[in-house]
């Protein structure tokens, strides 16, 4: 014969009440409240713990929940979402349900597309289109009103030469004063589009730097200092004249250490067979004004004999080295 194992249960079938001890591991049941308890040890004592069932779901904001069967024996629940409860409702801060205008948007199976013409002008906010959303060539001079286009309009740097039709802007599509520099793309104006004598001094900031070279084919005046800073400077000019009546070489500022470079004037010159590179200055490892008729500079440190040189009356403190020739006669 079969054995029946039935756990402690409620005195009452009509009692809906938790027991009030239980051992570790020990199983309970309140058949009023079809509920079931089991001991459970939390490491000091044994407390009742009771299992929960699908009854015990409590449902939360735009959730419904219902008795699944009309058994009173069965705990099943039905949980549905409930729409018009608008705690579930979305914001600019949550996620949740949210409905779209039919004046802008299109949805099919589930998808949401904006509707073709779905944006209009009044949906567009300031500044909210850029260069980026432009196709190139999309606007032509038909798009733009007379006088339509401000400055208040155009986003700075938004329109570049690539986002306009050929001659699309004419003279009448720009108010007066409607453009400033912060609206012209980098690079969007070349020569051809500054008419003669335009850029005038006035147009010029002050303190101006540019970038790459600059020349001129006419004449140049600076009415400041003037002050270059690069490896080399070239003039080619075949008379120079200077007002400064003292060269200072070797640096703007006094050296902290013995570079060991010459100090002077190297100059060209051809004999009438050959080129040759002469020098007159400093010899810095001497420590002598030196005179070579033909050169050689390696890294600023002249070589070479010592040239020939005709003077007039010689002042002198001492003769060093020298061979006096008192000539024929």
């Amino acid at each position: 014969m079969a054995n029946t194992v039935q756990i402690k249960r409620h005195s009452s079938n009509s009692t809906d009440a938790a027991p009030g001890t239980l051992s570790s591991g020990e199983l309970a049941l309140n058949q009023a409240g079809k509920k079931l308890y089991i001991g459970r040890h939390n490491n000091s004592s044994v407390e009742v713990f009771h299992l929960p069932t699908l009854e015990d779901l409590t449902a939360g904001n735009g959730i419904s929940k219902s008795a699944a069967s009309s058994n009173s024996n069965n705990n099943a629940q039905t949980l549905a979402v409930d729409l018009t409860d608008s705690n579930i409702f979305a914001s600019t801060s949550a996620k949740g349900i949210a409905s779209f205008s039919s004046d802008n948007f299109d949805v099919s199976s589930g998808v949401v597309t904006i509707k073709t013409g779905g944006v209009v002008t009044a949906e567009i906010a300031a500044d909210a289109i850029t260069a980026a959303k432009i196709a190139d060539d999309a606007i032509g001079s038909e798009h733009i009103a007379d006088d339509a286009v401000v400055a208040a309009s155009i986003a700075d740097g938004a329109v570049d030469t690539a986002r306009l039709a050929g001659d699309a802007v004419t003279g009448d599509k720009i108010a007066n004063d409607a453009v400033d520099s912060e609206h012209f793309a980098a690079g969007s104006i070349d020569t051809e589009h500054i008419a003669d004598d335009q850029v005038t001094a006035a147009k010029i900031v002050d303190n101006i730097a540019l970038a790459g070279n600059c020349s001129s084919t006419g004449n140049f005046t600076v009415g400041g200092n003037l002050t270059v800073n690069g490896t080399t400077t070239t003039v080619n000019s075949t008379t120079v004249t200077l007002d400064d009546p003292i060269f200072t070489l070797g640096g703007d500022s006094a050296p902290g250490s013995d570079d060991n470079k010459d100090r002077g004037i190297e100059f060209r010159y051809h004999t009438g067979s050959a080129a040759k590179v002469g020098f007159f200055g400093f010899d810095d490892s001497a420590g002598k004004f030196t005179f070579i008729a033909d050169a050689s500079n390696s890294s600023e440190v002249f070589s070479g004999s010592a040239g020939d040189v005709v003077f007039g009356a010689i002042t002198g403190t001492s003769l060093d080295g020298a061979t006096v020739d008192g000539g024929t006669y």
